[in-house]
């Protein structure tokens, strides 16, 4: 019974991720940094061939890292066509006007099972984003031939939740693992995006524009993306120009009228007044709607002068950021 109290209190302690907990006896508790970086395995199917149409998934297993203590960390998934991850096959890469090889590719499913299942899709997708494409129509280009060819993978375990300084002295990155006979198809993970909805769209008119499929064109220029290199983060961002006294919106992530896929700052259908602070910036939480009628409340920014803003949405984290822009 000693033993296992001992084990949940340095649990307890650890808190957010190993923050520091002092004990009565001002001992820190005794995580350590990972030197073993061979946890992940190589599968018994690592020299079958994955015809990645055909299959549902890709199977890895890996061993936790030693941290010392007990606690759970996430592991995310990096995939490359270069056994250093440093770099494209020459014959593999694709060399349009628009490419953007990529060097390795973050899976975005992560997971803190010690057995993860990689749907084929998200691997498909990542060997044609590591290669360049990125977007739909450059697949249907000439010259586009399916990759066959092995394909390279590796964890990073890591704690999302923590500061940057713990987060880096506590992230280690695993060996790497080869799957020898992988044929892909055409697939491209594209920028995921959600829309602004509010007063700054038409600000000569009371009425909002409302997120609905026939107001897609207006909204084109009021999209949020996640990042090339953040595809599935389910972070979105842009930057856009709110008028003077028009600082009042909320979001959505598809245009299918305004009781479903709202993205706001309650549930109630009512604006929150919010402020920046010194520095220009409003950090808060956001609530993602999932049924009918949810996450209906704005933003609002009581005398603003207009200007720029950088607008970052997390629907994982669920949070929102809106930064002035000077």
């Amino acid at each position: 019974m000693k033993k296992i109290f001992t084990i949940i209190a340095a649990v307890a302690c650890m808190g957010a991720v190993f923050t520091s907990c002092e004990k009565d006896n001002n001992e820190e508790p005794k995580a350590q940094q990972p030197t073993d970086k061979n946890f992940l395995n190589t599968p018994p199917t690592a020299n079958y061939t994955y015809i990645l149409d055909k299959t549902e998934s890709v199977t890895i297993t890996l061993s936790q890292p030693d941290y010392g203590v007990g606690t759970i960390p996430t592991y995310a998934i990096e995939l490359s066509l270069s056994p250093e991850f440093n770099s494209v096959p020459a014959e593999w890469e694709y060399t349009g006007e628009e490419s953007t090889p990529q060097n390795f590719i973050v899976l975005p499913a992560e997971s803190n099972k010690t057995t993860i299942e990689i749907p084929s899709r998200d691997v498909a997708d990542a060997i044609n984003g590591c290669r360049g494409y990125n977007k739909l129509d450059q697949l249907d280009e000439a010259g586009y031939t399916n990759y066959t060819g092995p394909v390279y993978m590796r964890v990073r375990s890591y704690f999302p939740g923590a500061a940057d300084d713990v987060a880096d002295l506590y992230s280690i990155t695993s060996n790497v693992i080869t799957f020898a006979h992988i044929v892909g198809y055409k697939t491209i993970r594209v920028p995921g995006y959600i829309y602004l909805i509010g007063a700054p769209v038409k600000p000569d008119d009371e009425n909002w524009v409302g997120p609905d499929a026939s107001n897609a064109e207006i909204l084109e220029n009021w999209k949020l993306f996640e990042a090339d290199d953040k595809i599935g983060s389910q972070i979105y961002s842009a930057t856009f120009d709110i008028p003077a006294d028009k600082f009042q919106f909320r979001f959505y992530s598809a245009l299918e009228g305004w009781d479903l896929n709202s993205i706001g700052s309650q549930d109630g259908d009512s604006p929150v007044d919010i402020e920046l602070n010194a520095d220009g910036v409003y950090s808060g939480a956001c609530v993602v709607g999932k049924a009918k009628g949810e996450g209906k409340g704005s933003w609002k920014l009581p005398g603003w002068e207009g200007g720029r803003v950088t607008i970052t949405v997390n629907t994982k984290a669920k949070t929102v950021e809106f930064k002035k822009v000077n």
